[in-house]
């Protein structure tokens, strides 16, 4: 079922990272440049809780493997009470990155390292003017680690809370820092992170190759995705080609998928009319409840009258039901309580709504089956609606629409996605379909 799967390449989406600085919760004891990477304490420093904090605009993203910042300390001011940490989105700006709950920090004026307390623990050596600090968060190994001019200082904290937010303390008169985040190439870190990045990736391909894989294992995976599909007299013959232990059916009882199976191959054979009524006899509310299972199962009816030169009876078919699925699938209408319909809000599915219209328009063409629609009319088409019922009745059962291989495909293609995004997006697009046919 390569057509559903294929369609994963599309479900990974972009997640940023920090850019800047985030003026919209700034203290008022710090002035940021126009660049919102330059930051100048701008108070007395007269009590504790004279800190000035900022944060940056997003967390790290947790698509990436490590996340990362550089603070260049311009001038450490009059006592060089500056840090540099990760907090969460609620930091008060009014404390240094360590002391609130949920915040990690490294402190200039001690070199100590500071946890949810105000009271910090021996790390590594001060820093101030003309130094260059860095934070890092290890996604893989869940470790905060630190560096000063371009060298690790070594792991601070393990397992922290989700504080992915970089965030600096100024806390004395004439302090002034600047920020990196790794957006400008004219500015690369000082720390070599894409070496430990090399050593990172190293690190989890060594772990994959020594995870075991037999070909018991594999074929498990490919029964598992025919009984999930309905496929089983591919099914029967497979276990006894594999010689595959018979066990305790995983899903529904055995009943259930020969309903499954068989209802597959009346939509597959055109047989529309069977096919709906043995969902209905079995599995009514997939035609009252999913819209979608009910927009293909009437679409394909449709096609079927269509393809055996029944105009007359699909256009009428078109009137008295697609329009309503149609109708249905337009508008979220709200109701009284008097039941009488008040609204309609905005599209319920969009997705129904356009493929109803592409199948509705195959009346407009004399001879469907050389219209750009003629895709409506295979035996490809038939595939799809298939999947789509057993999708739905297998939804009915809570049992997942996924099947364990279509889930590790998935991974797979979300894998590369993400590996071509580290790579600064070079290199060709992985596409499941072309991998498959290779």
């Amino acid at each position: 079922t390569t057509r559903r799967l294929v369609k994963m390449e599309g479900d990974c989406c972009e997640e940023s990272g920090p850019t800047e600085v985030n003026t919209s919760t700034i203290s008022h004891l710090v002035k940021v440049n126009k660049d919102k990477l330059t930051v100048m304490y701008n108070g007395k420093a007269n009590h504790r809780m004279d800190v000035g904090s900022v944060q940056a605009n997003r967390p790290f993203s947790r698509s990436s493997l490590v996340g990362y910042f550089e603070m260049t300390v311009l001038n450490a001011g009059t006592r060089g009470c500056m840090s540099i940490g990760l907090a969460s989105s609620d930091f008060k700006n009014t404390g240094h990155p360590g002391w609130e709950p949920g915040s990690y920090g490294y402190h200039g004026d001690d070199g100590k390292k500071y946890c949810h307390s105000s009271r910090g623990e021996p790390y590594a050596s001060k820093f101030g003017s003309e130094d260059v600090v860095g934070c890092g968060f290890n996604f893989a190994s869940r470790e905060i680690f630190f560096t000063k001019n371009g060298k690790s200082l070594g792991v601070a904290f393990i397992n922290p809370d989700d504080s992915y937010f970089p965030t600096v303390g100024l806390h004395s008169e004439g302090e002034q820092i600047r920020l990196n985040f790794g957006e400008d190439p004219q500015l690369p870190f000082m720390y070599p992170l894409h070496l430990l990045l090399r050593e990172e990736r190293e690190k989890i391909a060594a772990t994959v190759s020594n995870i075991p894989m037999s070909v018991m294992d594999i074929n498990q995976l490919v029964a598992n995705f025919l009984r999930h599909e309905g496929y089983l007299e591919s099914l029967a013959s497979f276990e006894q080609c594999a010689m595959l232990p018979q066990g305790e059916k995983k899903w529904s009882s055995s009943e259930n998928e020969m309903k499954r199976s068989a209802i597959r191959q009346l939509i597959i054979q055109g047989n529309m009319e069977e096919a709906e009524g043995t969902i209905r006899e079995r599995f009514p509310s997939v035609l009252e409840k999913n819209l979608r299972a009910k927009a293909f199962i009437n679409s394909q009816k449709f096609i079927e009258m269509l393809l055996a030169e029944q105009q007359d009876d699909a256009i009428m078919f078109a009137r008295e039901n697609l329009s309503k699925i149609l109708h249905e699938s337009s508008t979220d209408s709200q109701m009284s309580e008097s039941g009488a319909e008040e609204k309609e809000g905005p599209l319920r599915d969009p997705e129904i709504v356009s493929y109803l219209q592409e199948v509705i328009g195959l009346l407009a063409y004399e001879d469907p089956a050389s219209s750009p629609l003629a895709h409506l009319l295979s035996s490809e088409h038939r595939k799809k609606v298939a999947d789509v019922v057993n999708t739905a009745i297998l939804e009915q059962d809570n049992v997942g629409s996924r099947s364990d291989l279509e889930t590790l495909l998935k991974q797979l293609v979300a894998c590369q996605d993400t590996l071509r995004r580290m790579k600064g997006g070079r290199g060709p697009k992985f596409v499941l379909e072309e991998a498959i046919r290779k």
